[in-house]
């Protein structure tokens, strides 16, 4: 550990180097690049080839990443050229989540135990080799954040001016690939005026930067960047399945099981009945959709409240993610099933029970009395500065836990902005930052006990359930052969 701390900038550029070889190796290893949800984006970049045009939105999918396709296949002349590019942002993004760590904490160590983390956590080094947007999407994400922390930290109105246009253009670029941030400024002005109108810079800096992100949405709009599909209407299906119980096992995207798709025909037969309606449009099914969830809600509440728990449990849960699941079992670990699982799993389960494990009660302590309290030893402005961010930090991770899980159906792969971004940098402070007497407070202990013995029981039924489920079993199968 001394050496890490002493040699810290040469041992993270070894991280660093190990971290982009294994996206490398994992890529060049892949085999499978067509997978059914992404397989339209792919397409696209020989359709801009082609017509040398592609509209950036087409249904509920943005296009803007088979513009960069196009570019590294038609003008560097190579595919391979993207998926190294795509590489190569996973291993700065590890970088920035270090060095932003190493910033937050003023200790190295912590910034290289997130680097070691992260370099493990396979999810995240895997879809380096999808032609999909998560991993350009956590560039950007934790590019965001560096900025934001720069943006409260800083007493230069030069330098605040600097941070507020380039905030503005990170939050403009995400809606080019996925408009994830799209509620954010409501979060943060609710936040704003609720927990913090007290804290005048806070409050201040807070309501500025609303205002920045808000002027991002009114100038996607102005310009007309997404132009309106067909009729005006995107089908509202990732919302419908999130909240209802048509979606396989509760909450899942899709039907899976017959009699559910049974049920759903049969009620849209009826809705089309009684409004008589002859050539129903994508308008028409959404409102039925709605409906559909606003009857579920009401006549069945805990069921609802019980599909958001089991989104939760299952995105952050045992069961391999399949995207991530497919490259390894075709390319790196050919046909080693429960292997390929093991690998795929461990490091989620590791990590969020060791962040369970090693929360530390008092850093949240800390932060809410060092900002709230006017004591002279926590009078730092520095310190107080940083405070300001972790607040914004901490309901940035609120939002995103709020929308991976809750705001549409499960989609495993959304995890990765919390794992990424958030979980995996905290819980690298608290292992270098270990502290023992907190670790052993009684209250901590059970509250720390309680929790991982809740995730231990309901991953074994995760794992039972899905082993058992031959059906669904064979059909991942299937899908990989």
């Amino acid at each position: 550990m001394k050496f890490l701390e002493t040699c810290w900038k040469s041992s993270l550029m070894i991280i660093l180097l190990i971290n982009f070889i294994l996206r490398l190796v994992i890529y060049w290893n892949t085999v499978i690049f067509n997978f059914s949800d992404y397989q339209s984006y792919l397409t696209a970049v020989d359709t801009i080839h082609n017509k040398g045009v592609m509209p950036l939105l087409s249904g509920n999918s943005l296009f803007a990443i088979s513009y960069i396709g196009y570019f590294a296949k038609y003008i560097l002349g190579s595919l391979d050229i993207f998926f190294v590019f795509n590489c190569l942002l996973g291993t700065l993004t590890t970088w920035l989540i270090a060095l932003l760590t190493i910033r937050l904490t003023g200790k190295p160590l912590s910034g290289m135990v997130t680097a070691i983390i992260l370099t493990f956590y396979t999810e995240f080094m895997v879809f380096s080799s999808v032609f999909y947007t998560p991993v350009l999407m956590l560039f950007i994400l934790t590019l965001f954040t560096v900025v934001i922390f720069s943006y409260y930290a800083t007493n230069s109105k030069t330098n605040l001016y600097l941070f507020s246009a380039i905030i503005l253009i990170l939050f403009i670029i995400t809606f080019f690939f996925k408009p994830e941030l799209v509620f954010f400024p409501i979060f943060l002005f609710v936040f704003a005026f609720v927990f913090i109108r007290k804290q005048r810079i806070l409050f201040q800096r807070s309501m500025i930067l609303v205002l920045i992100l808000f002027s991002g949405i009114l100038l996607i709009k102005a310009f007309g960047i997404y132009k309106k599909p067909e009729g005006g209407v995107i089908a509202n299906d990732f919302i419908f399945f999130g909240h209802t119980d048509y979606g396989g096992d509760g909450g899942e995207g899709t039907f899976i099981y017959p009699e559910n798709k049974a049920r759903y025909e049969e009620s849209w037969k009826e809705y089309c009945y009684k409004y008589r309606l002859i050539e129903p449009t994508i308008k028409d099914r959404n409102r039925f959709q709605f409906l559909e969830i606003k009857k579920f809600i009401i006549q069945h509440p805990l069921k609802w409240i019980d599909i958001q728990f089991t989104k939760f449990f299952r995105t952050f849960g045992v069961v391999p993610e399949s995207t991530s699941f497919k490259i390894l079992y075709t390319g790196l670990l050919k046909d080693k099933l429960w292997l390929t699982s093991l690998i795929v799993v461990a490091p989620v389960a590791i990590i969020i029970l060791m962040f369970v494990a090693c929360f530390d009660f008092s850093v949240l302590r800390k932060l809410f009395i060092s900002t709230y309290t006017r004591s002279k030893d926590l009078q730092d402005p520095q310190d107080r500065k940083t405070n300001y961010f972790l607040y914004v930090y901490l309901l940035l991770f609120f939002y995103y836990i709020m929308a991976t899980v809750f705001f549409g159906q499960y989609q495993e792969r959304y995890r990765l902005p919390v794992m990424v971004v958030f979980i995996i940098p905290v819980l690298g402070y608290f292992i270098a930052n270990f502290n023992k007497k907190e670790f052993l407070n009684q209250t901590s202990l059970i509250i720390r006990g309680a929790l991982i013995a809740i995730f231990l029981t309901i991953w074994v039924f995760q794992a039972k359930n899905a082993i058992s489920n031959k059906e669904r079993f064979n059909n991942a199968m299937e899908s990989v052969r």
